[in-house]
């Protein structure tokens, strides 16, 4: 069960994906530099902050809020720009999202925080020229349970997400307890419970976009799937984008390609 948990059991190296993270987003940075307003705080935490990239012109723009993974333990939103390019391009705000890491917070905490991102980008997007009214939000791995974890907040259509992008994601936390994956959470299998999105899914909510690589381990490809399926059984919609060609890492590099399926699938329910 570890393997199946371990992403990269499936790569030869996860440092090649982890350099394209930080090599993409560094040249975005660059490139962008005049559209961005940097570490925006939206919260007292250090790693409260957003990243938001505004195309040209003077909008209401689009947003567009992407969630990084790492297992809530990794990375940043600095190797989390990579598709602000492609965003912009499609006059998209983009928004790179931080958050604590494990162990400095709890699971708990880091789903309150980012939570709370959202909801800060809710009320104040407006004065950077985005639209309210067409929020969407992407997350890989973890990201992509922080973002169910996000949407499960809402009910009775209050939600101010208008779709979700959720990519190789865990929607049920209880296999991760007596793997190395919980040594820095420090879980028990309440937690697990109580911060699995398929526990929880929120009625009615937003249409969703699944997908996960095709060179993935078992446990991912099941993950995905068990939590499509509880996501339309709650009456919500839900769309699979089938990307055999790719891994747990590369996939979501395909947010900054125009041409790839899973880029012109989320474009529609933005666009």
């Amino acid at each position: 069960m570890t393997r199946e948990y371990s992403p990269s059991s499936c790569i030869d190296d996860v440092g090649v994906y982890i350099r394209a993270y930080e090599n993409q987003s560094r040249a975005a940075c660059e490139m962008l530099a005049a559209n961005c307003h940097k570490n925006i705080k939206y919260g007292p935490e250090p790693r409260s902050a957003l990243d938001i990239f505004v195309p040209d012109g003077t909008g209401p723009f689009p947003v567009h809020v992407f969630i990084h993974g790492g297992y809530w333990q990794e990375l940043s939103k600095a190797e989390s720009i990579f598709a602000a390019p492609n965003f912009l391009d499609h006059n998209i705000i983009f928004i790179a999202l931080d958050y604590t890491l494990a162990p400095a917070a709890s699971l708990g905490q880091i789903i309150d925080q980012v939570r709370r991102g959202v909801g800060w980008i809710a009320d104040n997007i407006a004065d950077y020229g985005g639209s309210r009214n067409n929020i969407t939000l992407s997350g890989s791995s973890a990201g992509a349970h922080l973002v169910a974890e996000t949407l499960a907040e809402y009910h009775q259509g209050k939600s101010p997400v208008k779709a979700a992008c959720m990519v190789s994601g865990i929607y049920d936390l209880r296999p991760l307890v007596g793997t190395y994956v919980n040594e820095p959470l420090r879980m028990t299998t309440a937690d697990a419970v109580r911060f699995s999105p398929l526990f929880h899914i929120p009625l009615p909510s937003c249409p969703v976009i699944f997908s996960h690589g095709g060179n993935e381990t078992n446990e991912f490809k099941r993950q995905t799937r068990d939590y499509m399926r509880a996501w339309q059984k709650a009456g919500n919609s839900a769309h699979f984008v089938d990307m055999p060609a790719f891994n747990h890492f590369d996939i979501i590099l395909e947010l900054n390609n125009k041409n790839s399926p899973l880029f012109k699938a989320l474009a529609s329910l933005i666009l």
